[in-house]
């Protein structure tokens, strides 16, 4: 079988493309007695003959084109490889660069990802941005992220999506403020009650204000009591006595189960999200990106 010297191969289009071996020595910065060698070398390697010299010149021969044009088609090859190559080794650094609303980030993302390394081993490399639901769809919108998770009602247009979960939203308070021991609340004293919330933008915070435009548009709700940027502040806050809180089961479930807080309900409402991942429809999902898509729909079908 012939013996493919690629950079014999990419000398040889370079003297076909460039009229002579004078011209392609001079356009490689090596001498015409050093890139004759390589091309009679070449000639033996493959078996065939390649250049007619004469008196004006080496010229390619009707098998030299034909050879010359298959070459350059064989080191475009070569390149894609290489591009594909270096872009796999990126994103074994980087095949999880992911940008998930808090709620997510902190309480299901981790268990996720620890499914994932279990399954794919040492190559799973994630990086995780924990920002709200607005921040995230703007990361993903950016390029800065391949993949993202939400959970707000936010629109995702232009956007890959695939609903992976639902969640529950539940009012909760201190275990000595007054809602603590009532049976339940109604939708107008809750909207009423200035509430410990997260910033605007954030997931929990747009669910609760869409789902009370949606089902009681002549509601407002009072200006909040506290607003915070962090889940674990929110649930620190409320704890504290500074008001009452909207907030994820999925977060504040221990501390319902420990009385650090109490969970009230509200009469004829229930709160409930998507959990959505995103991705940009013009970039194709890394395979770790993929598979966390996979492994986290999954989850949320058991759930």
């Amino acid at each position: 079988m012939p013996k493919f010297d690629l950079e014999s191969l990419a000398l040889f289009v370079q003297v076909v493309d460039s009229g002579s071996i004078n011209a392609a020595a001079a356009a490689v910065e090596r001498s015409q007695q050093s890139v004759s060698v390589r091309m009679r070398k070449l000639e033996d390697d493959l078996g065939v003959g390649l250049l007619s010299r004469g008196s004006r010149g080496s010229q390619p021969t009707e098998a030299g084109l034909l050879v010359a044009e298959w070459a350059a088609e064989l080191l475009q090859s070569q390149e894609l490889f290489a591009d594909r190559l270096a872009t796999l080794r990126s994103e074994r650094e980087h095949d999880l660069r992911v940008a998930a609303s808090q709620t997510i980030a902190g309480y299901l993302l981790p268990a996720w990802l620890g499914e994932l390394r279990r399954t794919r081993g040492a190559q799973t490399h994630p990086f995780v941005h924990a920002v709200n639901s607005h921040d995230v769809i703007e990361e993903v919108r950016q390029g800065e992220v391949a993949l993202g998770f939400i959970e707000s009602f936010d629109t995702t247009a232009g956007l890959g999506h695939q609903v992976i979960g639902h969640d529950e939203l539940v009012v909760v308070v201190s275990p000595d403020h007054p809602w603590a021991k009532r049976e339940h609340i109604d939708i107008a004293e809750l909207a009423a009650t200035p509430l410990v919330v997260r910033e605007e933008g954030s997931g929990t915070r747009q669910v609760l204000e869409s789902l009370l435009a949606q089902t009681h548009p002549e509601l407002e709700l009072a200006p909040p009591a506290a607003e915070f940027s962090a889940v674990m502040s929110v649930r620190n806050a409320v704890a504290a006595g500074m008001g009452p809180s909207v907030m994820s089961l999925v977060t504040v479930g221990d501390d319902l189960a420990a009385g650090r807080l109490r969970q009230v309900p509200v009469a004829g409402m229930q709160f409930r999200r998507p959990f959505t991942a995103i991705w940009r429809e013009d970039q194709p999902l890394p395979a770790g990106a993929a598979a966390l898509v996979a492994f986290a729909a999954e989850a949320g079908a058991k759930a």
